[in-house]
């Protein structure tokens, strides 16, 4: 519920003029456990910054059980380039990080690596089968060694 009285305090439901000490206590950010004052009580992170880290961290906890601190470490060990084709990869949003995915197996949920966009998305189109992949890529080299008749 806003408040309409004409003191609209920027969208937030409480005014630190209502607490006795005339502001919102200091208190930790959740992400990065350093003191801070909040515009709000509702606020628990000292920045956007942290925030968007802790959103990160929680939804890669849920979906693949890592941290962002593990995936952070990925990328690094990648240095920073798609586990197969070695490229950089593009953002698909402009608010990722990186142009890589979070590679998974489907049936294990085992974290893979870092793959870009469109390497993520040939092994989800291959269904990640060992032998299709196998013969694709023997299907590849093959016509790689056929030369092109001279013209």
């Amino acid at each position: 519920m806003k408040i309409r009285n004409g003191n609209s305090n920027k969208g937030f439901t409480a005014k630190p003029s209502s607490y006795p000490q005339g502001h919102f206590k200091d208190k930790e950010c959740k992400w990065c456990n350093s003191l801070f004052s909040p515009q709000a009580p509702s606020h628990h992170y000292c920045s956007y910054e942290c925030r968007d880290d802790a959103s990160t961290n929680n939804y890669y906890l849920n979906n693949y059980g890592v941290t962002l601190e593990f995936v952070k470490g990925l990328y690094e060990t990648q240095n920073k380039l798609c586990a197969l084709c070695l490229k950089e990869g593009f953002k698909m949003l402009d608010t990722h990080s990186s142009g890589l995915s979070l590679d998974h197996c489907h049936d294990t949920g085992v974290v893979r690596g870092l793959l870009c966009h469109n390497c993520n998305r040939g092994l989800g189109l291959f269904k990640d089968e060992v032998s299709t992949l196998e013969r694709a890529v023997d299907y590849v080299s093959k016509f790689k060694r056929i030369k092109k008749p001279p013209v």
